[in-house]
């Protein structure tokens, strides 16, 4: 059982490396089409919440982009402070994913500021920016599920600027959050106890708490931190689409690597027949409710 339980843990660990191929990029298409919806009104409503604390000509990172949702609400305020000033500051959105930088580039291409705003291949625990780059740093669900989390938070301060603002979203435990509750509920019921015995503790579950999530942040460097409740409502058009949406995110995707074909045709069956509970039909929408926290804090 350790055994399975260390290899299911180092494919987890390679999930967010540049070093595996670009599971996340082959994930890029699915995920623009019905998670992106979602998890951007969360990024870009993440970003608004800052935006009016950030100073004049603010340079703004965003670690881990994704398609490039928030960094598109950023560009946005670039724009418009150009427009009222004749002056404004700039955009970078990395992503350890070529796959997702690619989306996050026509994201922000849309908007035909190159000048302001570009999306680049970063890992986000080893960033190529010098000390004091940026004026606010942003992540919305990402460095949340680095391999060294740690890292990434280090990162996120050196390259800010003292007084920097650093602004994430981390999902809250299955306990406060009924999309994770709901959605692997019947994954882990079906799962065969060979894996589901085995599956080591998700590390991100630490700062699932605001005290949790405090804590780590301060740790590396941050300040004065305030954590919110914020609640959304993830729709997916059926429930065969949600399932193949989750048969295909490389974290979810990892939970069923050490079963068979049949076997996962027994999780799939269990997965449809909830989801199709929920929604009403196979072919009705399915709607999860779904809380995450938001934390802002300054650099020391």
């Amino acid at each position: 059982m350790a055994g399975l339980a260390e290899d299911d843990e180092k494919e987890r660990m390679t999930l967010m490396t540049h070093e595996q191929p670009d599971v996340w990029g082959r994930h890029a298409a699915k995920y623009a089409r019905f998670a992106a919806p979602f998890t951007g009104y969360i990024a870009q409503s993440l970003f608004l919440s800052v935006a009016g604390r950030l100073p004049r000509e603010a340079r703004i990172l965003e670690i881990a982009c994704g398609t490039g949702e928030l960094a598109r609400a950023a560009l946005l305020h670039c724009l418009e402070e150009r427009r009222t000033t004749g002056r404004c500051g700039g955009v970078v959105a990395t992503d350890f994913s070529p796959g997702m930088v690619a989306l996050a580039k026509k994201t922000l291409d849309a908007l035909d500021a190159p000048d302001i705003a570009r999306a680049e291949v970063q890992d986000g625990q080893a960033l190529g920016f010098d000390s004091a780059s940026f004026d606010a740093v942003f992540s919305a669900f990402g460095i949340f599920l680095f391999p060294d989390r740690h890292a990434g938070w280090r990162e996120a301060a050196r390259v800010l600027r003292p007084g920097g603002l650093l602004a994430t979203a981390v999902w809250r435990g299955p306990e406060d959050n009924a999309l994770a509750r709901l959605q692997m509920a019947p994954v882990m019921s079906a799962l065969p106890e060979r894996v589901r015995s085995a599956l080591p503790r998700p590390g991100w579950l630490d700062i699932a708490s605001a005290e949790g999530l405090e804590k780590e942040v301060r740790a590396a460097g941050f300040v004065a931190p305030e954590v919110s409740v914020f609640n959304a409502v993830l729709t997916a058009p059926t429930p065969h689409a949600m399932w193949g949406m989750m048969r295909e995110n490389p974290v979810s995707n990892s939970l069923l690597a050490a079963c068979s074909d049949e076997e996962i045709a027994v999780i799939e069956r269990s997965v449809l027949s909830a989801f199709e509970e929920l929604a009403g039909g196979t072919d009705r929408p399915v709607r999860f409710d779904a809380s995450c926290h938001f934390l802002i804090a300054r650099r020391a």
